[in-house]
C-alpha cells in the first residue's frame, strides 16, 4: 500500500500545526502503508488577506518541517497570467471582496492540481489531501482504514461538517484509487465550464460536489475535525455540527462525536 499525503497552498502557520499533522495524519498513514509527503506551495514572504484579517510576515522555509519527498515552490500569479481561467472572473465575485478570495481559490486549486500530478506520476494507491494550516483535532486512522477496505475501487471521504451552500467540505480529503484522485485533485480543469454552464460565480464547495458527481465518484463522510490557524498562531473558531450547510443526499458513515481540542498547538 502506497499512500501520499499531499500538502498544498501556503504553509502559513505550519510551525503551529505540525505536531497535529504528525500525530493525526502522518502517523496513521505510516501505520498502514508506505507513506510519502508531497508538497506544492507558493512562495510568499508576506500575507495580506482582508477576509481573514491577516497581515504580516510569513516564516521562511516552513515547508522543511514536513520533510517532503517531493516539493515544488512556485511564484504566485504566473499560472494565471495567460490562462483561460481569467475568464472565471467575468462570472462574478461570490465573496464580494474585490475578487481576492476568488483569486486565492484559483491559486489553491492550481496548487492541488500540481501536487496531484506528482502523486499520479508515482502511482500511489491512496492520497490524503491536506492543508498545512489546519490544526487536526482527530486521527484519520479509522476513516482511512475504512476507505481502504471499502468495496469501491475509487472513493472520496470528506469531513461531515461545513458543507456550505449545498456543496462539499473541501478542506481535506482521503481519496482511494486513480479515478478519485484525479477527480478531486484536478477539479480546477472543470472550473470554467462550471461557471459557464451555471452562469454563476465559482464557489469552492459547490465545484467539488459538481466534479465528484459528474465523475460518479462514491463519497463518504468522516467526523475528523480541523481548525484553521492564522499566520500568527490564532485559532479560528469553527462550526463542527455534522452536515452544517445544505448537504445533498450522500452516503453517510459516522464516527462517534468527540468535542474538538482547541488548544495545545
Amino acid at each position: 500500500m502506497k499512500i501520499a499525503v499531499c500538502f498544498f497552498g501556503i504553509t502559513r502557520s505550519l510551525s503551529y500545526t505540525i505536531s497535529s499533522i504528525e500525530s493525526n495524519l502522518l502517523a496513521p498513514c505510516k501505520s498502514i502503508g508506505e507513506t510519502e509527503n508531497l508538497c506544492h506551495f507558493f512562495r510568499l514572504t508576506v500575507i495580506d488577506n482582508p477576509r481573514s484579517g491577516e497581515k504580516g510576515v510569513l516564516a521562511p522555509d516552513e515547508q522543511a518541517l514536513l520533510a517532503p519527498t517531493w516539493l515544488h515552490l512556485e511564484q504566485p500569479e504566473y499560472f494565471l497570467s495567460e490562462s483561460p481561467l481569467q475568464q472565471i472572473f467575468d462570472y462574478g465575485d461570490a465573496w464580494g471582496d474585490d475578487f481576492k478570495s476568488l483569486n486565492n481559490l484559483l491559486h489553491q486549486l492550481h496548487s492541488i492540481k500540481m501536487v496531484t500530478q506528482a502523486a499520479l506520476a508515482a502511482d500511489f494507491d491512496c492520497v490524503v489531501f491536506a492543508r498545512p494550516d489546519l490544526l487536526y483535532h482527530d486521527s484519520i486512522r479509522y476513516p482511512l482504514g475504512r476507505v481502504l477496505r471499502s468495496k469501491h475501487n475509487s472513493e472520496v471521504c470528506l469531513p461531515d461538517w461545513q458543507h456550505w451552500e449545498g456543496g462539499y467540505n473541501d478542506r481535506f480529503a482521503i481519496c482511494k484509487g486513480k479515478q478519485a484522485i484525479q477527480a478531486y485533485g484536478n477539479r480546477i480543469d472543470m472550473a470554467l465550464d462550471y461557471c459557464r454552464n451555471r452562469g454563476t460565480p465559482l464557489h469552492a464547495e459547490n465545484l467539488l460536489k459538481h466534479v465528484l458527481k459528474s465523475n460518479e465518484i462514491p463519497v463518504s463522510l468522516m467526523t475528523v475535525k480541523a481548525s484553521r490557524v492564522r499566520f500568527d498562531g490564532t485559532l479560528k473558531n469553527e462550526i463542527f455540527w455534522p452536515n452544517c450547510g445544505k448537504l445533498g443526499r450522500i452516503r453517510r458513515r459516522f464516527m462517534p462525536y468527540r468535542a474538538p481540542k482547541i488548544s495545545g498547538s
